[in-house]
């Protein structure tokens, strides 16, 4: 895969042909890597939701939301993808641009807007395109060859040029407004997410998330933000943590790693291996063998 700057003596229907042949090919290499189309649309949800949470970072600042960061790092979080993407990937950082695939330099452009802006350096090369809607939790994630004749005339104060309409419809789509995790906060209402996150204890927090919160997958990353505390996983734990407190009250704290047959069997949500879920049964059955498998008091 090979590509360069315009081709002036090569007629526009020659270059269409030319960069559709080359994003069939990066298409087909990022699958490759990804394991197949499948997999590649479950990994890649999740590497942004990781993206999102990083930048957020709920355990170090008391935040819970994209709304309340700064203006910077929103701008951040295309790095952010970049540098998830590029690992993801498993290919190299460009000696101009953000990827060296096989030799040819890919940019790669995320926007939480309508559009991207695309940098001098990058035309004539293709970019890799993602488009993240937090308030939705749908992202697009596409391939573009920036030709100059598909970007706008006028640029920004950083010289980048916007995509044109006529660009637009030339982007070679892998994934259109697929979902990706929601922002697990974002869902709740502002007087549930204060009753948690305003406790002054982390131990009190986690056992009001999953207290409050039940028959839902709680993420790894959801109970840190909540637990604020370097040894926050501490707090799920037997003896002196929230777990203790809701198996009195037979509430059932389920880990997706060492429980997933309990999940299955007591028919709740799938929940991933970083993920937990909490349930009151409220059947015998259920709570005997809950109680047999230490879950409950």
């Amino acid at each position: 895969m090979q590509v360069g700057g315009p081709v002036n003596e090569m007629s526009s229907t020659d270059q269409e042909n030319q960069d559709a042949s080359l994003l069939r090919s990066l298409e087909k290499a990022i699958l490759r890597i990804a394991r197949g189309p499948d997999r590649f649309k479950r990994e890649i949800p999740l590497l942004l939701r990781r993206s999102i949470d990083e930048v957020i970072d709920s355990a170090r600042t008391d935040r819970v939301t994209l709304d309340e960061t700064e203006k910077t790092e929103k701008t951040y979080l295309g790095t952010k993808v970049e540098v998830l993407l590029r690992n993801f990937l498993g290919y190299p950082k460009g000696k101009i641009l953000d990827l060296s695939m096989d030799g040819t330099e890919v940019d790669i452009k995320n926007t939480m807007r309508g559009n991207w802006m695309i940098p001098s350096e990058a035309v004539g090369h293709p970019c890799i395109l993602v488009k993240i809607a937090e308030e939705s939790a749908l992202f697009s994630f596409g391939l573009f060859v920036a030709r100059r004749e598909s970007l706008s005339s006028g640029t920004n104060k950083d010289g980048k040029n916007s995509i044109s309409k006529a660009g637009r419809g030339r982007i070679h789509w892998i994934v259109k407004d697929g979902a990706y995790p929601r922002n697990f906060w974002q869902d709740l209402s502002p007087e549930e997410r204060k009753a948690i996150t305003t406790l002054k204890s982390g131990s009190k927090r986690v056992e009001a998330l999953f207290r409050r919160v039940q028959m839902k997958p709680i993420s790894r990353t959801v109970v840190l933000g909540a637990a604020r505390q370097k040894d926050a996983m501490k707090r799920l734990r037997k003896n002196g943590g929230a777990r203790d407190s809701l198996a009195r009250d037979e509430i059932a704290l389920l880990s997706g790693h060492f429980d997933s047959k309990l999940i299955e069997g007591m028919g709740l949500p799938k929940c991933e291996k970083d993920e937990f879920i909490s349930f009151t049964p409220t059947n015998e059955a259920d709570k005997a063998i809950l109680r047999g498998a230490g879950k409950i008091g």
